[in-house]
């Protein structure tokens, strides 16, 4: 299943609380849904490296069979938003929310595709390898200028999140099937995927 907005959005919704200071209100709704938007367009840029083995030839990664894994970490994005100048009990806090909810949206529903060198079928493991802030960050602010309209600390909360998220992203894994034409030769080769 690939990621959408909503299955974003639901997660945000449900980790509101999750952070010292809850957030309720039309506000946190509307970043969680600036957020949910601009990790749909931002994903398939998210790159993964991965070795595969099986038998020799050139497969491709089968989207329904991958899974990828995201550990909540909310250091990182706490730090991510402590670099843009958002400090705080209540940036910890953001922090925190969007740590936990994108690590169960990417963990529950994230798949990756691509191709295999060397490996015609068999099995990939993967990392994500590159995840550009920067990219991210134009997404967001673009988002938050639609969903909560421009705001003073909108381009430093962009920034930091955008910083947080890519470092949250950069230690997420995947694994999954590669299909391809079959060979009698067992192989190993590396694949190169995005995020689906």
């Amino acid at each position: 299943m690939a990621l959408t907005p909503p299955l974003y959005y639901a997660d945000l919704a449900a980790f509101r609380a999750a952070g010292a200071f809850p957030f309720g209100g039309t506000n946190f709704d509307q970043l969680a849904w600036a957020i949910s938007s601009a990790m749909v367009q931002w994903g398939p840029s998210v790159v993964l490296k991965g070795i595969s083995v099986g038998t020799a030839g050139a497969g491709a990664i089968n989207v329904p069979t991958t899974k990828m894994i995201l550990v909540p970490n909310p250091a990182l994005v706490i730090s991510g938003l402590a670099s843009s100048g958002m400090v705080g009990p209540l940036s910890a806090a953001l922090g925190a929310v969007v740590a936990q909810a994108l690590a169960k949206t990417i963990s529950s529903y994230g798949q990756y595709t691509g191709g295999v060198v060397g490996v015609g079928v068999g099995g990939d493991i993967s990392k994500v390898v590159a995840a550009n802030p920067s990219t991210l960050y134009s997404i967001l602010q673009t988002q938050m200028n639609v969903t909560l309209g421009p705001g003073p600390a909108s381009a430093m909360m962009a920034k930091g999140l955008a910083t947080g998220i890519s470092s949250l992203l950069l230690t997420a894994t995947g694994s999954g099937t590669v299909i391809g034409p079959p060979s009698p030769a067992s192989a190993s080769g590396a694949s190169t995927s995005v995020m689906v």
